[in-house]
């Protein structure tokens, strides 16, 4: 595992599920996103994990609706590093093969969801297929586009298949590995967040590797603590969490963002700038004319 004295700070603005009744302050819509993920950037975020919706709030893998939220963030003069998730939309047709179309609209990374999971929401049980031969068909397809891969980890049993895609694919080093925790409520096959599962699963981390955590709800917080404390980096947002505190809603993502920045630099892991962050990832720098945040 690749220790850094840098800290990434990955937002994660909204994901595939969650609707305004939940929070108000969730973005859903393309402006309202980009408006959220320039705020994070100013906060300290250096990475965005973006899911895309329609204009009815669905879910979407539309490469156009993509290509529109990375635009709008762009105009703002905001260069944080564009992640784009390859999780199905949800659609009743959609299926993991709709995640080739989001490569369409080449991120700087996007995500390798690793494992078979079942997704269980309003009493309805829906498999997602990220199988061995589909996540070495799409790793290799970021690869031959230039798209750096985030491996999303439920488990031990992902690191087996994160070194399975390193044996058979040219990966550029670091491997960057996303600690998916806590998500048990809603997801079968997934791992609780403790403090000694966090510790195992970096355990078996293969050498050149960096990771991050996120932990959903009231564990966001100790899990991207103990991330930060292990030498890993932190991911939060309205994706994973969207109260402040308990019973307390989050006013933005930022807000979460700030938080994780203070905590980080408190335990001496200063902030990295997005090209810190490119640096260390091994991305090409932006070329364009982005602003740099304060």
């Amino acid at each position: 595992m690749i220790k850094t004295d840098k800290l990434i700070i990955c937002v994660a603005p909204c994901g595939s599920f969650l609707m305004k009744d939940a929070n108000a302050n969730l973005p859903i819509q393309p402006d309202e996103i980009a408006e959220e993920v320039y705020r994070s950037w100013n906060e300290g975020a250096s990475l965005a994990h973006i899911h895309a919706r329609s204009k009815e709030g669905k879910a979407t893998t539309a490469p156009e609706v993509f290509r529109n939220i990375s635009r709008l963030i762009r105009e703002k003069g905001c260069d944080i590093i564009l992640e784009f998730s390859t999780s199905p939309g949800r659609e009743p047709s959609a299926n993991v093969d709709d995640g080739y179309r989001v490569l369409e609209a080449n991120p700087e990374m996007a995500s390798v969801d690793i494992g078979v999971i079942v997704f269980m929401r309003a009493g309805e049980e829906r498999i997602t297929p990220w199988t061995r031969s589909f996540d070495e068909r799409i790793t290799r397809a970021m690869v031959e586009r230039g798209i750096k891969p985030e491996f999303e980890v439920y488990g031990v049993g992902g690191i087996v298949e994160v070194n399975y895609l390193i044996e058979k694919i040219p990966l550029s080093k670091p491997y960057w590995i996303d600690f998916c925790l806590d998500m048990q409520r809603t997801a079968q096959n997934t791992t609780p967040f403790t403090p000694k599962n966090l510790m195992h699963l970096v355990d078996q981390l293969p050498p050149d590797s960096m990771f991050m955590t996120m932990g959903v709800a009231a564990t966001e917080t100790p899990a991207v603590v103990q991330s930060i404390l292990l030498g890993g980096h932190a991911r939060v947002g309205f994706e994973d969490n969207f109260f402040y505190s308990k019973g307390i809603l989050a006013k933005s993502n930022a807000e979460l963002v700030a938080r994780v920045a203070r905590i980080g630099n408190d335990l001496g892991r200063k902030v990295a700038t997005p090209d810190e962050a490119r640096e260390l990832l091994g991305i090409p720098r932006l070329q364009s004319n982005q602003k740099s945040r304060k």
